[in-house]
């Protein structure tokens, strides 16, 4: 399954890249993550509630540029995506958000967890920029 968003930030894309980045503080807008830590410099270890269990992962970040895109893959093939970052006029940023999923690999029926990803991805979003808005 695939989702795709965008948001539109009132901040500077420096300051968005740098807030996106800081892996380990995902759970101050990401409700269903407990913890992210990174490892290795590329490998991030994930803890999450999905349906009322935890979960654990492992993804890698694949592609990292400054102020451009980041981009990872779970190495259990559960999900792959990436963030870019594109800058608008005056100190506005565009988020643009991509996720590829296997329902397979998530608790539940395929079609509720598309809805649950959808409305996780839509929640994560508007708290992200929430948090970066009232940092600028």
């Amino acid at each position: 399954m695939f989702i795709d968003r965008m948001i539109d930030v009132r901040a500077d894309i420096r300051d968005v890249y740098e807030v996106w980045t800081l892996f380990e503080d995902y759970p101050y807008f990401m409700d269903t993550v407990e913890t992210v830590e990174l490892q290795d410099g590329d490998r991030l270890h994930w803890v999450a509630t999905v349906a009322g269990e935890t979960c654990e992962w492992d993804a890698v970040l694949v592609d990292h540029v400054v102020d451009e895109r980041v981009s990872w893959r779970a190495l259990d093939g559960r999900e792959s995506g990436e963030v870019r970052f594109e800058k608008l006029a005056g100190d506005r940023t565009r988020v643009s958000y991509q996720l590829e999923y296997d329902t397979a690999a998530w608790q539940g029926r395929p079609g509720d967890v598309h809805r649950w990803m959808d409305h996780r991805v839509e929640h994560d979003l508007d708290a992200f920029r929430e948090l970066v808005e009232a940092t600028d």
